[in-house]
C-alpha cells in the first residue's frame, strides 16, 4: 500500500499547487529541496521517515503542476481574427450540421503579416466539407478563448488536451492532402470504414446506436435518442468510456469463464481483447485510460489473485497518468474509469452473494444457477461499477435517474449479443459488407430491443431527479471512500481494537459522535454569524453581473444573478448560513436575460423579502419564469432620488433611472444605478449603464463620488464618459469580465481612462471579495490586475 500513499501525496501536491492563486515553480522547487533536506536528516529514524518521504513527493506534484503550460503561443491571439495553417492532428468530429477539426498550427496571419506560432485551435466548419486526419489545412475566422458555462468548463475540457483556442464558424480550405501512412493514419482510416459499413447496412436509430457502442462514435445518434440514454442512465452503453470499458472486460471475462477457460488464461485473453478494442475505437486518450484501469483491475482480480493489488494499480496509473499531464485528475472521464474499476473491486463480491441468496430464495437450485450464470455477472458488473460512478454523476451532471437500475438490467444482458454480432459483422462488413449482412440484421432485434427500453422509460416523467451536491461533500465522501480501502487493505490492528471497543460501549459512542456532529454543526452556524462588518462579493459568473452584500447586521443583498443558476447558487450556499434562506433584497437592474438568468432557480430555494427594478417590462421566457418563482412577493419600482437605508446604517441610493423605462427602450438606457455606502465608504454599482445614462446623471447631479466604482457594460468600447469618471472619483475600479467573451470586452482605450487607478478583473483573479468597516477598506485579492 505504499504506492497508495505515493500516489496520494502526488496527487495532493497538484491540487494544492492548482488552488493557489499564483503558483510558481521555483517556489516548489525550493520546497522539494528543503523537504530533501529534511529526509536526508531523518533518514535513519524509520518512523519519521515515510512522513518527509510523502512530503517531498507532494512538493513534487505541485511543481510538476506548475511546470504544466497553461497556454500556447497561438493562445496569444484570442480575440482576433486572424489565419492560422497547420495539420489536422486527430480525426474530424462530425456534429450534426458541423464539423470539429484540431489543428496543430504553424503559422499564424494577422493585420497583414504571417508569423511562425505553435498550439492547437479547435475549429467548427460546416459538416460537409471532406476533411481528414492528417490533412494540411488553412483555417480563418475569429479566434476565442473557450468559455466556461454553468457547470462544465470547456475551457479546462480543452485545456487538459492542450487547446486553449476556438474558432467557431471558420472557413477551412485544404492546402495539401494527407500522405501520412503511420499506424495512427491507418487506425483513424479504418475507424472510418467502420462507421460507413454501419451505416449501409443498418437503419436508424440502429446505426448510430451500434456506431456509438463498438467504436464510440456518437455523432450519428439523434439528439432525442442521445437524450433518452442520459435521461435513464444508459449513456455508458453509448460511449467508450471508463465506465463502458469496465463493464464490457467483465462481460468478457464472464463469458470465458461460462467457456470453462481457466482464470489466469482467461484473464490474458481478456486483456489483449482490451488492447484490441482500444486500438480499432482509434486510442483516444480518454479510451487508453479506461483501457488501462480495466487492465490493471482484470491483473489484479485473476492473475495475481490479490485484492490489494487493485487499489495499488489503480494509485499507479494515476500517478503516471497526472505525471504525464497533471489536469488528468479533473478529467471526468478518468475520475468516472477510476472509481468505476475501484467500484468493481469492492463490490463485485458482495453483490455476487446477495443475488445468489436472492436468486435461491425463489427458484430452483437448477434454474437459479442458470439465471446467476446468465445475468449475474453482467448485472452485477454493472451495479457494482455505478456505486461510485453515481456520486460523480450527480456532481457534474446534477442529475440522476431513478429508472437507471431497472433500465440497466433490461439491456445489460442484451449487449453481449450487440457487441459479438455487431463486432463480427463490422470485421467481415471491411472486407465483404454483402457477407457481412446477416450478422448485422441478427443484431437488429437486441439493439431494437435496447433502444425501445430506453425511450419507453425516457418518457416517464420522473425518469430523473435533478440533484445539487457541494462539491465538498462529494469529495469528503470519497475521502472515507478511499481510507476505508486503505483500511480495509492493511488492517492495522488499532482499527480492530477501535471496532471492539466500539461494540462493548455503543451508547457512550454514540453519544460523543452526536455531540461532534452538534458541535461541528454550531460552529458552522458561529462562523456564518455577521461581524459587523459590510461585505461585498463581486462574483465571477462571466459576461454577467452579480454582486452579493451581506450587512453588518446580517442581511442579505443580492444585485442581478448572471445566468448561471448552479454556480450562484453555489455561492450562496458558500456565504450564507446553512440555516439562512432569506434574500432581504433582490435588485434587477434591467431585464437582460444575462443578468437574472439564474434568478427563477435561486427563487425556488430562497424567500426574497423584496425585489426591486428599475421598472422596464419584457416580454421573455425567463422574466416570466421569473415572474413566476416570486410569486407573492412584494415588488417595488426604484427610481432615481429614492434610498433604502437599513437599521445597521448601510444605505443604498438610487442614482438613475429619473422614469421607469417602457417597453423597447434601450436597456442600457434605463439600467438600475445605485450607491451602496456604509460609513465613508462607498460603492458604486453601474450595471450596463450607457453613455447616456451616465451623463443624464452627471447633468442631475446624481453622479455621486464612490470609493470603488464598478465599470460599466464590462469595460466595453465607449463605455465609460469622462465626465462621469471626473465626478466619481473612485480610488479602486473593479471590472466584471468573461476572458472567454466574443465581443472583444475590456476594451483598451477604455482601460486606459483608469489607468492611474488600482484595477480589479473577475477575468483574472476570480471572485473579488471586499469589506469594510466603514472607514478602512479590504480586499481579496490584493494584487490588482
Amino acid at each position: 500500500m505504499r504506492l497508495v500513499y505515493v500516489a496520494l501525496a502526488w496527487c495532493a501536491g497538484i491540487v494544492c499547487a492548482a488552488n493557489l492563486s499564483a503558483p510558481l515553480p521555483i517556489g516548489w522547487l525550493a520546497a522539494f529541496c528543503l523537504a530533501a533536506i529534511s529526509l536526508a536528516l531523518v533518514w535513519r529514524q524509520p518512523r519519521y521517515r515515510s512522513v518527509h518521504l510523502l512530503l517531498m513527493v507532494l512538493t513534487l506534484g505541485g511543481l510538476r503542476f506548475t511546470l504544466t503550460p497553461n497556454t500556447s503561443a497561438l493562445a496569444a491571439h484570442n480575440g482576433h481574427a486572424l489565419t492560422v495553417e497547420g495539420t489536422v492532428v486527430e480525426a474530424p468530429q462530425r456534429n450534426s450540421d458541423s464539423l470539429q477539426l484540431r489543428i496543430a498550427a504553424e503559422t499564424v496571419s494577422y493585420a497583414g503579416r504571417t508569423e511562425t506560432t505553435s498550439g492547437i485551435v479547435l475549429a467548427e466548419t460546416p459538416g460537409n466539407q471532406e476533411l481528414g486526419f492528417g490533412d494540411r489545412v488553412r483555417a480563418s475566422g475569429d479566434q476565442f478563448r473557450p468559455p466556461v458555462y454553468d457547470t462544465f468548463s470547456y475551457a479546462d475540457y480543452l485545456a487538459r488536451a492542450g487547446i486553449f483556442s476556438l474558432m467557431p464558424n471558420a472557413a477551412v480550405e485544404v492546402v495539401q492532402r494527407s500522405t501520412d501512412t503511420s499506424l495512427a493514419s491507418a487506425l483513424v482510416s479504418l475507424r472510418e470504414q467502420a462507421r460507413e459499413r454501419i451505416a449501409s447496412a443498418l437503419p436508424e436509430p440502429y446505426a448510430g446506436l451500434l456506431t456509438g457502442i463498438l467504436i464510440g462514435d456518437e455523432s450519428g445518434i439523434a439528439p432525442e435518442i442521445e437524450d433518452a440514454f442520459a435521461r435513464t442512465g444508459a449513456a455508458h452503453v453509448i460511449a467508450i468510456s471508463g465506465f463502458n470499458m469496465v463493464v464490457v472486460s467483465g462481460i468478457v471475462l464472464a463469458v470465458l469463464k461460462r467457456a470453462r477457460i481457466p482464470d489466469r488464461r482467461a484473464a490474458f485473453v481478456g486483456i489483449i481483447v482490451v488492447a484490441l478494442y482500444t486500438v480499432f475505437v482509434g486510442a483516444s486518450a480518454s479510451v487508453v485510460r479506461a483501457a488501462v484501469m480495466t487492465s490493471l483491475w482484470i491483473a489484479g482480480s485473476s492473475i495475481l489473485q490479490r485484492k490489494t493489488f487493485v487499489p495499488a494499480s489503480l494509485a499507479f496509473a494515476a500517478l503516471l497518468m497526472s505525471l504525464a499531464n497533471p489536469y488528468v485528475l479533473w478529467d471526468v472521464g478518468f475520475q468516472l474509469s477510476l472509481f468505476a474499476t475501484l467500484g468493481i473491486t469492492l463490490f463485485t463480491a458482495p453483490f455476487t452473494r446477495w443475488f445468489q441468496r436472492g436468486v435461491d430464495a425463489v427458484l430452483p437450485p437448477r434454474a437459479a444457477e442458470r439465471v446467476l450464470n446468465w445475468l449475474g455477472p453482467t448485472l452485477i458488473v454493472s451495479l457494482a461499477a455505478q456505486v461510485l460512478v453515481l456520486p460523480l454523476i450527480a456532481l457534474y451532471f446534477e442529475r440522476i435517474s431513478i429508472v437507471s437500475m431497472l433500465v440497466n438490467l433490461l439491456i445489460i444482458p442484451v449487449q453481449p449479443l450487440i457487441l459479438v454480432l455487431g463486432g463480427l459483422a463490422t470485421i467481415v462488413a471491411l472486407i465483404s459488407p454483402l457477407v457481412a449482412l446477416p450478422a448485422y440484421y441478427a443484431a437488429i432485434p437486441a439493439l431494437a430491443w435496447t433502444t425501445g427500453i430506453v425511450r419507453q422509460f425516457a418518457q416517464l416523467p420522473s425518469a430523473e431527479i435533478a440533484v445539487q451536491f457541494h462539491p465538498n461533500w462529494i469529495a469528503a465522501f470519497f475521502v472515507v471512500v478511499i481510507a476505508a480501502v486503505m483500511i480495509q487493505a492493511t488492517q492495522p490492528e488499532w482499527i480492530e481494537a477501535s471496532v471492539t471497543f466500539v461494540r462493548r460501549s455503543t451508547v457512550r459512542v454514540s453519544a460523543v459522535a452526536a455531540a461532534l456532529i452538534l458541535l461541528v454543526l454550531i460552529t458552522l452556524l458561529l462562523i456564518a454569524r455577521p461581524d459587523g462588518m459590510l461585505h461585498v462579493w463581486l462574483l465571477e459568473m462571466g459576461h454577467s453581473h452579480t454582486l452579493l452584500v451581506q450587512t453588518p447586521s446580517g442581511a442579505q443583498i443580492l444585485i442581478d444573478g448572471g445566468r448561471f443558476p448552479s454556480r450562484l447558487l453555489l455561492t450562496l450556499g458558500d456565504h450564507m448560513a446553512l440555516n439562512d434562506r432569506e434574500i432581504d433584497l433582490l435588485a434587477i437592474t434591467q431585464p437582460d436575460d444575462y443578468d437574472y438568468g439564474a434568478l427563477p432557480e435561486v427563487l425556488k430555494r430562497y424567500h426574497a423579502g423584496l425585489i426591486v427594478t428599475n421598472g422596464q417590462p419584457s416580454l421573455s421566457r425567463t422574466y416570466e419564469a421569473l415572474l413566476n418563482a416570486a410569486g407573492d412577493t412584494q415588488m417595488q419600482t426604484l427610481q432615481a432620488g429614492q434610498n433604502i437605508t437599513l437599521s445597521d446604517g448601510v444605505a443604498l441610493e438610487v442614482l438613475h433611472p429619473e422614469q421607469p423605462p417602457v417597453l423597447g427602450e434601450s436597456l442600457d438606457d434605463g439600467a438600475l444605478v445605485m450607491r451602496l455606502s456604509y460609513g465613508s465608504a462607498s460603492f458604486l454599482i453601474t450595471s450596463d449603464a450607457s453613455a447616456f445614462a451616465q451623463q443624464a446623471m452627471v447633468d442631475e447631479g446624481y453622479a455621486a463620488h464612490a470609493t470603488v466604482l464598478i465599470l460599466p457594460k464590462h469595460g466595453a468600447a465607449r463605455a465609460l464618459e469622462d465626465a462621469f469618471l471626473d465626478a466619481v472619483q473612485p480610488q479602486i475600479v473593479l471590472l466584471e469580465s468573461d476572458p472567454a467573451n466574443r465581443i472583444g470586452d475590456p476594451d483598451p482605450d477604455t482601460l486606459a481612462q483608469v489607468e492611474h487607478l488600482p484595477l480589479y478583473r473577475t477575468d483574472i483573479s476570480g471572485t473579488l471579495h471586499l469589506w469594510t468597516d466603514g472607514s478602512t477598506l479590504w480586499l481579496l485579492p490584493q494584487t490588482a490586475g
